[in-house]
C-alpha cells in the first residue's frame, strides 16, 4: 500500500479536453498517474514533443506523487507494458471508435525511465490546443488511489461554474467500463459511488455530496453537487 511522502507540486496544472474526460476508457492508478504525469509536462505555448513522445523517469514520477522511488521500478514497467494495451471508446451517434493511448511504450531498464509515444488522435487532447477543456491542479489529485476517484474528479471540474455534475447511472458506468460489473445499483453504490466521493472529500480541496434520481422504482441518474472548502469555511 502507498503511503504519499510529499504534496505534488500545487504549480503544475493539468489540462484535458472534455471529450477524453467524457470517454470510456480502464487504467489502472499507475497507468492514470503516468498520463497524467506526461500531460504536467506539456506547455501550451510550446509544440507537443516531435513523435508525440515523452520520457518520465522513476524520479520525476515520485516527486509529482510524492513516493518513494524504490517501490516504483516494477510499477512503471508494468504500467508501460500495460498502457500499450490500452484503448478509449468514444460513441457518436451510431459510430463507434476504439484508439490506442499509445503507439509506443518502452521501460528502459537500469535507466529508471519509461518512453511513451501517445497516439496522434489522443496527444492533442492532453493539451491546451482543443477549444473545450477542463483543468485542475495535479496536487488535487496525486493522493488519490482509486482510479475511479481521480475519473470523477475530472467529471466534476468540468462544472466548476456551476458546482452541480447531473449523469445517467448508464453513462457512468460507460465512462468506468463498468457496464458488466454492480448490476443492482445497491452494489455500484456501496463499491464506486460512496467511496469515490468519501475519498474526493477526504483528499482533495472540494467537499462533495451526491443524490441518487429515481424514475419510478429505478435509480435512473446521479447528480454530484461539489464546492471548494474554503468557500464553505467562508460561511
Amino acid at each position: 500500500m502507498e503511503s504519499p511522502q510529499q504534496t505534488a507540486d500545487d504549480r503544475i496544472v493539468i489540462t484535458k479536453a472534455n471529450a477524453l474526460i467524457e470517454a470510456s476508457y480502464t487504467l489502472s492508478l499507475h497507468e492514470q498517474r503516468m498520463i497524467l504525469a506526461c500531460a504536467a509536462q506539456l506547455d501550451g505555448r510550446k509544440p507537443i514533443p516531435k513523435g508525440n513522445m515523452f520520457t518520465l523517469t522513476v524520479e520525476e514520477y515520485a516527486e509529482l506523487f510524492g513516493l518513494e522511488q524504490s517501490s516504483l521500478y516494477t510499477y512503471m514497467e508494468e504500467a508501460a507494458n500495460k498502457l500499450y494495451e490500452r484503448d478509449i471508446r468514444q460513441v457518436k451517434g451510431r459510430t463507434k471508435k476504439r484508439t490506442r493511448w499509445v503507439y509506443l511504450a518502452e521501460y528502459c531498464k537500469g535507466e529508471g525511465k519509461v518512453k511513451l509515444g501517445f497516439s496522434p488522435e489522443i496527444a492533442p487532447y492532453i493539451t491546451l490546443l482543443h477549444r473545450r477543456f477542463t483543468s485542475y491542479k495535479l496536487s488535487e489529485i496525486s493522493g488519490l488511489t482509486s482510479t475511479h476517484s481521480i475519473r470523477i474528479f475530472e467529471m466534476l471540474m468540468q462544472y466548476q461554474s456551476t458546482g452541480v455534475f447531473n449523469i445517467s447511472v448508464e453513462e457512468l458506468r460507460e465512462r468506468l467500463q463498468l457496464e458488466n460489473k454492480y448490476p443492482r445499483f445497491a452494489n455500484f453504490k456501496q463499491r464506486i459511488i460512496e467511496p469515490t466521493a468519501e475519498e474526493i472529500r477526504k483528499k482533495t480541496s472540494i467537499e462533495v455530496q451526491w443524490t441518487a434520481i429515481k424514475k419510478g422504482r429505478r435509480v435512473a441518474r446521479i447528480e454530484f453537487k461539489f464546492r471548494e472548502k474554503a468557500q464553505m469555511d467562508l460561511l
